[in-house]
């Protein structure tokens, strides 16, 4: 092997080793947006016993999320173009992570509003990952085979999906159900104390995801 080829192939080789990491890291983010999306409906079934809410009123958990994905798409997209997809990425990273944190606040403030605007904060990073990471997936490697990263990263997104449904019913839902009758002859201590740990233990689970999601960031 003359020379140049010996150092062609070295460069290719490296160039190939070197991508793996980052494609790791935004395979993953199909998997991480997976999860959020799938696990509002936990939280739906979970803030209505807990705040004794309406069917209305527990419809804004999707209503918060997915107004921050219409908010922030096109300012999401102007980030992507002028400050290039990684940025973007870590942006995203960072919302979404500052979102979940903000969970435990609202916990602990027992209030409903609190948790639609952490909602509001992780659609609106979810909204520059998902902006960013599809286009990026496609340019991280030769072109004949960007289809195929592209199916290969987004079959990720599936598997999200049934993790955030089974991270919701093992670590958020308690399956204590008390019935209207039941409430009613509790006393006001054990009415609120039931209610508040309904409340936390939405805490625990996306405190996790934070943690998961902004060690990703700094990745």
């Amino acid at each position: 092997m003359s020379l140049s080829s010996h150092t062609t192939h070295q460069a290719r080789t490296s160039s190939g080793v070197s991508l793996w990491l980052p494609l790791v890291l935004i395979v993953s983010l199909f998997f991480m947006w997976g999860v959020a999306n799938n696990l509002n409906d936990i939280l739906i079934t979970q803030f209505k016993k807990a705040f004794v809410l309406s069917d209305f009123a527990s419809g804004w958990v999707q209503s918060a999320f997915y107004f921050g994905y219409f908010a922030l798409a096109i300012p999401a997209a102007v980030a992507m173009k002028r400050f290039g997809y990684k940025v973007a990425v870590i942006i995203g990273l960072l919302l979404y992570g500052l979102g979940a944190s903000l969970f435990y606040p609202a916990a602990l403030a027992h209030e409903y509003s609190y948790f639609l605007l952490a909602l509001f904060v992780i659609a609106s990073g979810l909204a520059f990952l998902e902006t960013s990471a599809n286009p990026m997936i496609v340019a991280m490697g030769d072109p004949e085979t960007a289809e195929r990263r592209l199916n290969f990263a987004q079959s990720f997104n599936s598997l999200g999906t049934i993790s955030g449904v089974l991270i919701g019913r093992e670590f958020i839902l308690s399956g204590v159900e008390h019935s209207p009758d039941a409430l009613a002859r509790m006393s006001e201590v054990e009415r609120t104390a039931f209610y508040t740990s309904e409340v936390q233990a939405v805490a625990g689970p996306y405190l996790a995801i934070a943690a998961v999601v902004f060690f990703w960031a700094l990745a």
